[in-house]
């Protein structure tokens, strides 16, 4: 199979100018095992970060035992950037949200965008990025938050990451000029990732990466939240056109 890349921006969960970071998207030229040549639209979003004054309470030996109680705990947790973003420019004015007809937002305000938006999320929704391993495991969060063609992101996925790709993300969705450190945590290019075995796996998002999957310190059984820092990104490939 050949492929070629050509690079577009999104926001929210249109194909439009690069406003806040909701996702990011790739265009994948394909071959087809017949020979037919399609094209793959790749989006990869923001994370969705966990309120963990909700997950703490039900974790360990209070963690759910029924499958709607554990998604029930999924979706009270859950913060997407969409939410974030709107519920966040009371106290955090500054935020910069293009309207119709203006231009997109500078590398420099996307970067402050998603610096206010980490505080905001630490501050106003006690949210750190510290997921538990078998709600990730369990709920399918991706399509329950972004809707059903949103997924988690997979070791297969990594396979075909170019470093051209991870450049692009990194432009897009991280924050490399943030003013602090809650930037860079909270929208961190390491990844939770579905292994082809079934497990969770980590993965690095991050340009000049050697290595874009390796195995978690913890085993995805695990109900105690995980402090490493992963951004529980989500993936939605969509083929866009015929066969050429």
């Amino acid at each position: 199979m050949t492929k070629r890349t050509r690079i577009r921006t999104a926001v929210g969960l249109t194909t439009l100018v690069l406003a806040a970071g909701m996702t990011t998207t790739t265009a994948r030229d394909s071959r087809a095992a017949d020979g037919a040549v399609y094209t793959e639209q790749v989006e990869i979003s923001a994370p969705i970060l966990p309120r963990v004054s909700v997950l703490y309470q039900a974790e360990g030996a209070n963690f759910p035992t029924t499958i709607a109680s554990t998604a029930m705990l999924a979706h009270q947790a859950a913060l997407t950037f969409d939410f974030l973003l709107g519920a966040c420019t009371a106290s955090h004015p500054d935020i910069v949200i293009p309207g119709p007809g203006d231009p997109p937002t500078t590398p420099a305000q996307n970067a402050a965008n998603y610096d206010a938006i980490a505080t905001c999320a630490y501050q106003d929704f006690v949210s750190k990025p510290y997921w538990i391993p078998a709600l990730v495991d369990q709920v399918d969060i991706c399509a329950t938050e972004l809707g059903p063609t949103w997924r988690l992101i997979s070791d297969d996925d990594l396979a075909t990451f170019t470093d051209s790709d991870a450049q692009h993300v990194a432009d897009a969705l991280s924050t490399p000029t943030a003013s602090s450190s809650f930037g860079n945590f909270y929208f961190s290019l390491s990844v939770w990732v579905r292994g082809s075995d079934g497990s969770l796996r980590r993965g690095d998002l991050s340009p000049g990466a050697t290595t874009r999957v390796t195995d978690l310190q913890v085993d995805r059984t695990s109900t105690t939240h995980y402090e490493a820092g992963l951004s529980l990104r989500c993936i939605r490939r969509t083929p866009v056109d015929a066969a050429l």
